[in-house]
């Protein structure tokens, strides 16, 4: 997923203590709309955890040619974080998720109207990304091209980046507790990767009684699905938000459009 932001944190006016936007994040940017360094500083970060989603709907709109999808992401966040675009777009119902999808594609627009300048004679500037610190990973996973529009490609690596981000989260709140290898062994049964057949063999490998590892991963999950709400909230404006917010991540997941 895209995450290290140790690389803009040296650039940045304002370095703020760890877990500041655990809930407020977005709050902060639309609060400020642009005109503080903590508004900036959160928007990047933002921008930065979420560059997936971008990359995946770029593809599946066809920008699919070498590194075409990459470079129109790096010109997207440039504009994106270079002024105050805040005050020309409208709050999209207080949910960033729907702030970026609407950013980009008023940025597509402007962009083929450039390009059809450009093809009629006319000239057009271009972008640079080089100060927005926005990290372009080689090698990542993108969703099917062929499966989805591209709206709900959007979602659905938005719904699995928010998964991520919100299992290592998780991880590190394990670790933190001496519980890494408790962690390891059962975050299967938080990724729908292990069967309920699994539990037995593992309970045996542990020296547990499968009653005891069973009440262990149920509230594993229950920590889980908190870190996936604390993961949302960072995204919303209104915090009672977030649990239509949930029921959309998983339709997205599920290929359900009810939103």
């Amino acid at each position: 997923m895209p995450g290290s932001t140790d690389n803009q944190s040296n650039s940045s006016p304002t370095r703020l203590p760890a877990g500041s936007f655990l809930t407020t994040c977005w709050t902060q940017v639309m609060a400020a709309r642009g005109d503080s360094d903590e508004s900036r500083y959160a928007l990047r970060e933002l921008c930065d955890h979420y560059y997936q989603p971008v990359i995946t709907y770029l593809q599946r709109a066809g920008h699919s040619a070498n590194d075409e999808a990459k470079d129109l992401a790096h010109d997207f966040f440039a504009d994106l974080l270079s002024g105050h675009r805040l005050d020309h777009l409208e709050r999209e119902r207080g949910r960033f998720r729907s702030y970026l999808l609407g950013a980009l594609k008023h940025f597509l627009s402007h962009h083929r109207a450039c390009r059809n300048t450009i093809k009629r004679g006319g000239e057009a500037s271009t972008i640079s990304l080089n100060e927005t610190g926005i990290e372009i990973r080689e090698g990542e996973i993108f969703a099917d091209p062929h499966s989805l529009p591209p709206d709900d490609c959007f979602d659905r690596q938005w719904a699995l980046t928010v998964l991520d981000r919100a299992l290592t989260s998780l991880e590190v709140e394990c670790a933190q507790q001496g519980k890494a290898t408790h962690f390891q062994h059962l975050s299967p049964w938080l990724t729908g990767e292990a069967d309920h057949g699994d539990q037995l063999a593992l309970a045996e490998r542990l020296e547990m009684p499968a009653n005891t590892l069973k009440s262990t991963i149920s509230r594993l999950r229950s920590r889980f699905r908190k870190a996936v709400k604390n993961e949302i909230a960072q995204t919303l404006i209104d915090p009672t938000d977030v649990d239509n917010e949930m029921t959309a991540l998983l339709a997205a997941l599920g290929g359900d459009r009810r939103k």
